[in-house]
């Protein structure tokens, strides 16, 4: 009698079993709830890298005009030349300035690289050292302020992503005088 009562004892009950599943089953849950926090992490990197590139590109194709530039308009015709995105690059004339006319904090328009980067570029005369006393220090040459506001998001889509956007911005100095062609 002693045998039968230890092999009716052998096994698991049915509660153990369906604790092991529930507990396996919430792990299973807690592994598949990750995937979504991943991918949309992975995507916001990728967005990141692809906006920090055409900004670097950018940049750099403003130190390249620089050198041969003989004016504003030169520089930003350089800079196109080199960008050479498609749609063709565009330079916003209002330096970085957005008029309100719904009074929703402006109208944030931005020209649409083939890489899906939003921007927004402008160039000017940097006042502070082109007026008469800058003249007088810096002799030939002139001085230019270069900014970008870049942005992945659809910024025509998304009133506050060129707000957000990440923006960049560097001085050039432009010598006629020194200009080999």
């Amino acid at each position: 009698m002693k045998k039968t009562f230890r092999l009716l004892r052998a096994g698991f009950s049915l509660i153990e079993v369906n604790m092991a599943i529930f507990v396996l089953a919430g792990g299973a849950l807690a592994l598949l709830g990750l995937f979504p926090i991943g991918l949309r992490d992975s995507l916001a990197s990728r967005q990141e890298m692809r906006v920090a590139a055409f900004a670097d590109r950018f940049l750099g194709a403003v130190k390249i005009a620089a050198a041969e530039a003989e004016d504003l308009d030169d520089l930003k015709a350089i800079v196109k030349d080199i960008m050479d995105t498609s749609p063709g690059f565009e330079w916003s004339d209002d330096a970085g300035e957005q008029p309100d006319t719904d009074g929703n904090g402006g109208d944030l328009d931005a020209t649409e690289d083939e890489s899906g980067v939003f921007y927004r570029a402008w160039a000017d005369w940097d006042s502070a050292w082109n007026g008469e006393n800058g003249s007088q220090y810096m002799g030939n040459q002139r001085m230019i302020e270069v900014g970008i506001l870049v942005t992945g998001e659809n910024a025509k889509q998304n009133k506050r992503a060129l707000l957000t956007a990440s923006s960049y911005g560097m001085r050039v100095t432009i010598d006629p005088t020194n200009v080999s062609n």
